[in-house]
């Protein structure tokens, strides 16, 4: 796309990322460890946890985005061509588990085909929810000028393919914004005249809301092929977050949100360099991190997470000290395996199974007892925990390919079981907690 029909500047490649995957996770590993974090979904819809939809989720993605009057009116009608959007399809997906894409009918309200979108996303439904808000994106339905709602659906549509498995096309797709620095997504706060000297420090706004542009970031590094680019974008908005910070007029809960979200850039700049193999630069960008005491236990659990993908198992423990008591338990047994201390780490988590006093995800951490029980060399007993847990309704990523592998090595019917287990998650209530529309990958067939 030219940069310049639209009055802006325009300014690596990667294999496609399941999203359950922990930073514990390498890459020849025939296991998966999860990192005891459920997927995250693309839109926060407190509504659908009842079965409530509204449609309304995709009008609050960002609470501090700007309301731009008529007379700041964007024009986004290049996010709404149609060749900006690949074809997706379900070949790579196992036929029990495939669903029919779903489009708007012709006379089909917006508002009818954004509750359907809210549905979808609710009930794990990724692919699908991808196709419908590229449809809708490139439907007359749209107004090239209602930038808050054509932003959410854009951003649906990258963290839904990335969800899904399709990292790859996300990334080509999100060049369709170019240049996110550039002044045409800026616009000035307007401010009255008598108030202006009280707000010399206002700086200039990003119409863009702020899990758009810390996406496309990301899979525009990808698209590139440039993994500094990436690097380099999160620096660029972590000056402005700081800015905001800093500014003298700017309300108490605002300052705060931008301190969750520089904190947020802070651990992402040590994923990004874990990702390109870079340990020395991420172990060196954690020690500079400022993990304070106003940090979320989120940001200082990644933390950790990310100091034992690097290896420093004694940071860890550091950092580990100010967690809470069930977090820092939660983590004993992966010290023990970073150090590989196996038999102590079946232990441990069957310590902490047995706890019931503990609010901890018993599918998650039976699934690392597995995983533990595998690498002692206890082939059955990692099986029985594994099948009891699909059994028991559970079919979480790791989990699934856990087991294909455990089939793989205990069985000369291996494909077959796999099979089996694909229809028997098949038949699995829906819950919005996993990713239904999954690839043959994760079943190893």
């Amino acid at each position: 796309m030219d940069g310049h029909k639209h009055g802006r500047n325009v300014s690596r490649s990667s294999r496609p990322r399941s999203s359950t995957k922990g930073p514990l996770d390498q890459p020849d590993d025939p296991l998966k460890v999860e990192s005891l974090s459920k997927i995250p979904t693309p839109l926060h819809q407190n509504a659908a946890d009842y079965g409530i939809y509204t449609g309304e989720s995709f009008s609050s993605l960002d609470p501090l985005a700007p309301e731009l009057p008529p007379e700041l009116e964007k024009d986004l009608s290049f996010l709404l061509r149609y060749d900006n959007y690949h074809s997706l399809s379900q070949v790579d997906i196992p036929h029990a588990l495939r669903s029919d894409f779903i489009s708007p009918k012709s006379d089909e309200s917006l508002a009818s085909s954004l509750v359907t979108l809210e549905r979808l996303l609710a009930e794990g439904h990724f692919l699908l929810a991808a196709y419908l808000s590229g449809t809708i994106l490139t439907s007359p339905l749209i107004s090239p000028t209602d930038t808050k709602l054509i932003f959410a659906l854009f951003y649906t549509r990258l963290a839904c393919l990335e969800l899904s498995g399709n990292t790859n096309i996300a990334a080509q797709e999100s060049k369709a914004l170019e240049d996110l620095s550039s002044t045409f997504y800026y616009v000035e706060p307007e401010l009255e005249a008598a108030d202006a000297p009280d707000h010399e420090s206002s700086s200039s706004q990003h119409i863009a809301p702020w899990p758009l542009r810390v996406l496309a970031i990301r899979l525009q590094s990808i698209g590139f092929g440039d993994p500094r680019r990436g690097i380099g974008g999160l620096y660029e908005i972590g000056l402005e977050a700081r800015r905001e910070i800093m500014r003298p007029d700017i309300d108490p809960a605002e300052r705060e949100i931008w301190k969750q979200r520089l904190s947020d850039l802070g651990v992402r700049t040590v994923n990004a360099l874990v990702e390109m193999g870079d340990f020395n630069a991420a172990k060196r960008s954690l020690e500079s991190l400022r993990i304070t005491e106003s940090a979320n236990d989120a940001i200082k659990l990644r933390a950790v997470l990310l100091l034992l993908a690097i290896g420093d198992v004694d940071a860890a423990r550091q950092l580990c000290a100010g967690l809470a008591d069930t977090e820092d338990a939660i983590f004993k047994p992966l010290f023990s395996m970073a150090e590989g201390r196996y038999d102590d780490a079946v232990i441990e988590w069957r310590d902490i199974l047995g706890n019931k006093s503990r609010e901890t995800d018993e599918a998650v951490v039976s699934q690392n007892l597995a995983v533990c029980l595998l690498y002692t060399g206890r082939l059955s007993e990692a099986r029985g925990v594994l099948e009891s847990l699909v059994q028991e309704q559970h079919s979480f990523s790791s989990l699934v390919f856990n087991l294909a592998t455990v089939y793989e090595l205990c069985s000369d019917k291996a494909v077959q079981l796999k099979h089996t287990l694909v229809e028997n998650i098949a038949k699995q209530p829906v819950t919005g907690h996993t990713n239904l529309d999954r690839l043959n990958a994760d079943f190893k067939l």
